[in-house]
């Protein structure tokens, strides 16, 4: 009988070491770890995450690992939970723009911290080399997925990932990772119904997935078992989770020789992924126009795109809460006309009347050959012009990076919205100790910052 996937993984995340790892993973790494960190700053005062914190307080608990911002200490996997929910709460935080969408980084940086914490001087190589494990498997399960059946990936694969970046810092073995592997089958779980209805579950969602990771190797350290047939099983993920849309093939194709972090994108904006080539071409229009006055916008796009955000719900155009506005298309290419800008502080405006105005005036045609997620905007104005942007793919991808600059604005935009004031300089070390994470002798001191 084959032995399952699981099982290369297994072998994959034991016997890897930092000596292995290319520089250009090394890099993508960082560049990861420093983005979903920063969003985990931003994210810290959004809504949803003083409940489940407050909850967490209340059941109490041995005091294994900090809070970010918040201050206290949590057992590490409910640590995790909250600095899960934290860093997916904007929808901000990095994704697999290629197969099936996945944010694979928020998982792995928080069981990173929390395993880090429990444990105690972890050095920065350990958690860079753990998080590119864990980047690396997430993202090669979402992308054997090949057919989307509506659950949130970044919860129910990326707990996959986050179990490899657990199970290295904790020292397993081969076979203790992949029993690891088989518990964290058995939590794998998340739905985008949550973002049909908007609510709150979505940011859980993605705490749950460290959470669930770190038990699941805490118990497989300890001897308990899991399934062995994860992926490839009669009752296998893909087989249960994905009837007919898979393709097992992207699972261990070059395992350790390519490394998929490399394929992730930084998002330049706090909302869903699909929407940003449009948002790109807002952006560019509005340097295009000069502030003159908008008369007409139309947003030429794809029938799905046309029917799904202009043709239905009117919490598109005008979303009375944060998780509507992170996917309503019309109103974000509004703030992008008006503003210039899509980022925190204009999806928390979200009853700001020129830009609701704007949004409820926008027509949409459809291209019937259009790409999903591209989008044409003609924009006419006061004095009688006509301005047109065609933007097909969106920026923050790897051929299309944001710069260095970009992503440290990024980051100090998120800290600047933090559910506590932040200092610069506080701000400008933990930048620094990131950028040069190799080099840490202790990756808890990130938390420390914050605390």
């Amino acid at each position: 009988m084959t032995q399952d996937p699981a099982f290369a993984f297994a072998e994959h995340v034991a016997i890897t070491t930092y000596a292995a790892l290319p520089i250009s993973a090394i890099a993508a790494t960082k560049r990861d770890l420093m983005d979903t960190f920063g969003c985990a700053l931003g994210g810290s005062g959004a809504p949803g995450i003083a409940e489940i914190l407050r909850l967490l307080r209340h059941w109490g608990g041995r005091e294994e690992a900090g809070l970010l911002l918040v201050g206290g200490q949590l057992p590490a996997h409910q640590a995790a939970l909250v600095h899960g929910a934290m860093g997916h709460a904007l929808d901000y935080d990095d994704t697999l723009d290629e197969g099936c969408s996945i944010h694979p980084g928020v998982s792995v940086l928080a069981t990173t911290l929390a395993v880090a914490d429990l444990l105690g001087c972890v050095t920065g190589k350990d958690a860079i080399l753990a998080a590119t494990l864990g980047l690396d498997i997430s993202s090669r399960v979402a992308l054997a997925a090949t057919l989307d059946r509506g659950w949130h990936r970044t919860s129910a694969i990326g707990i996959f990932g986050a179990t490899a970046v657990a199970g290295k810092l904790l020292g397993l073995d081969r076979e203790q990772l992949a029993h690891a592997f088989g518990i964290a089958y058995s939590q794998a779980a998340g739905n985008r119904q949550c973002i049909v209805d908007g609510a709150l579950t979505k940011r859980l969602q993605a705490g749950q997935a460290a959470s669930s990771a770190i038990f699941s190797a805490l118990l497989a350290k300890d001897g308990f078992t899991g399934a062995a047939g994860v992926f490839a099983g009669r009752f296998g993920f893909y087989e249960l989770f994905q009837p007919n849309g898979f393709d097992l093939g992207p699972l261990l194709a070059d395992l350790g020789q390519a490394w998929r972090g490399e394929m992730i994108s930084f998002k330049p904006y706090p909302c869903g992924r699909p929407l940003h080539a449009a948002i790109d071409a807002a952006m560019a229009l509005h340097r295009d126009i000069g502030g003159a006055a908008i008369t007409d916008v139309v947003v030429s796009a794809n029938a799905f795109t046309v029917a799904d955000q202009f043709s239905g719900a009117a919490h598109k155009r005008s979303p009375t809460q944060i998780v509507q506005a992170q996917f309503a298309l019309p109103f974000l290419i509004a703030a992008a006309l008006l503003r210039g800008r899509v980022g925190i502080a204009e999806l928390n405006a979200r009853d700001a009347p020129d830009i609701l105005d704007l949004s409820a005036r926008i027509g949409s045609e459809i291209v019937g050959d259009a790409p999903f997620g591209a989008a044409r905007i003609t924009v006419k104005i006061g004095d009688g012009r006509t301005v047109v942007r065609d933007v097909s793919a969106p920026r923050g991808s790897p051929a299309l990076p944001l710069t260095d600059a970009e992503r440290i604005a990024k980051f100090r935009d998120c800290a600047a919205h933090a559910v506590r004031p932040i200092t610069g300089t506080t701000v400008d070390r933990a930048i620094a100790l990131l950028q040069g994470l190799e080099d840490a002798s202790d990756v808890a001191a990130l938390v420390r910052l914050f605390v």
